[in-house]
């Protein structure tokens, strides 16, 4: 599984072979047993060779093939990581490789923790222009003092002249984190009849509050996976119906789906089922939809999203008025409201050609009998020119801020 390499030659010079032998992007690593004289008094029936080789055979287990171990001393280990997505890859390989020793080690009926700490560097794909092996070797032991320094099971850098490494990976665990300590929550916006200033509806809008600061949706929602988008969606959605129920929310609410969520195949049957269980009629429950190249794709989409209207829920095209935007879509696919988008709603007043569109799109919603939000509205003469454009119903600030279960069920 591992290959080890002849000790009489120098720790950079190893480290250079196994480098040239990688065939794509990789990674070093400094694995060092911090307590290994502990662990030599602590067991004193175990000699020392005996803990080096249970050190060694633990890295050894998570590594795979194309990886490569190089035993530098009794305490420490040199690993290439071949075949790498990414950097975020490699994050996961110190993870696999702090968490092998999770687990104590057993002599003669005691047992002691092995403290071991990583320093990994991630260094792209090898050319001969790159960092040559014995820097990479010097940024990992840096690393790996680092992680002993900081308390830290291990550290990671990036030795590639590409942007700062992303956290994607990270991202996607902090959120599946915040849900599992219901850190993630909904606050609702109201939705208000333009004509009559009534409160029709109300918006379900997710809330990421990490430590006193809640996280725009935009600096995470984008970079999350379809696996976990699909948690959100199923963590989110029950939440909404469980306060619908428990504060008596009679008014219509509207949930975010991601077309990604859409996919999912047994998406509508989710849907069906939560609704059912909760007791919340289908009926009350608007799926606002972003129009993305997920629903290009009319033939596919027309029939789910018929699907969907069949089962009793109400769709809603969110952001209209930009991006894909096409108004022969509008025709095509079965929609019940379509939201315009804020930046083309706040032009309306100063800008003739954003009035020229919503005006059109407006018309053309209400010979399809379709309904019309209009969103971003931030003072009375939008609100106005909205209303005498024909805009059924309308959101923003200037008609009521986002707020909680609470104060919005108090409406």
């Amino acid at each position: 599984m591992t290959n080890a390499a002849n000790t009489a030659h120098t720790a950079p010079d190893r480290v250079s072979t196994a480098i040239e032998a990688c065939s794509g992007k990789f990674g070093l690593g400094i694995v060092s047993l911090t307590n290994f004289s502990d662990l030599q008094d602590q067991q004193t029936s175990t000699n020392s060779r005996d803990i080096s080789e249970t050190f060694q055979q633990r890295i050894a287990s998570v590594l795979r093939p194309s990886d490569q171990m190089l035993v530098i001393a009794d305490d420490t280990v040199c690993v290439v990581i071949d075949e790498l997505i990414d950097s975020n890859h490699l994050h996961l390989a110190g993870i696999k490789i702090v968490r092998v020793f999770e687990t104590p080690m057993e002599a003669t009926g005691t047992s002691a923790v092995m403290a071991v700490h990583c320093g990994l560097v991630y260094a792209g794909r090898y050319t001969r222009a790159s960092r040559t092996a014995a820097e990479l070797y010097q940024l990992a032991e840096e690393a790996c003092f680092t992680s002993i320094v900081s308390k830290k099971s291990f550290e990671i850098v990036n030795a590639t002249d590409d942007q700062p490494m992303d956290s994607d990976w990270l991202l996607n665990q902090r959120v599946q984190a915040a849900m599992e300590n219901h850190h993630i929550s909904y606050d609702y916006q109201p939705k208000i009849d333009l004509s009559s200033g009534d409160l029709v509806g109300g918006e379900a809008l997710i809330r990421w509050r990490d430590n006193g600061r809640i996280i725009p949706p935009d600096e995470y929602l984008v970079t999350l996976t379809d696996e976990v988008l699909w948690k959100v969606t199923i963590y989110g959605y029950r939440r909404v119906l469980r306060e619908i129920l428990d504060h008596e929310i009679k008014v219509p609410i509207s949930y975010n789906i991601d077309p990604s969520s859409l996919a999912q195949p047994d998406f509508l049957e989710f849907m069906r089922r939560e609704t059912k269980l909760w007791g919340v009629p289908a009926t009350q429950i608007i799926l606002e939809i972003t129009e993305t190249n997920e629903l290009l794709d009319l033939t596919r989409s027309k029939a789910l999203l018929e699907s969907i209207r069949a089962s009793g829920f109400r769709i809603s095209l969110d952001d209209f008025g930009t991006g894909h935007s096409n108004m022969q879509r509008i025709s095509a696919l079965p929609l019940d409201e379509i939201k315009l988008d804020r930046v083309l709603c706040s032009n309306v007043l100063h800008d003739a050609d954003a009035r020229q569109i919503t005006q059109s799109i407006v018309k053309l919603a209400r010979t399809l009998k379709i309904l019309t939000v209009a969103e971003g509205i931030e003072d009375a003469e939008t609100m106005a020119l909205l209303a005498e454009i024909g805009c059924d119903m309308g959101q923003g600030f200037y008609l009521g801020a986002p707020t909680s279960v609470e104060d919005f069920a108090s409406l």
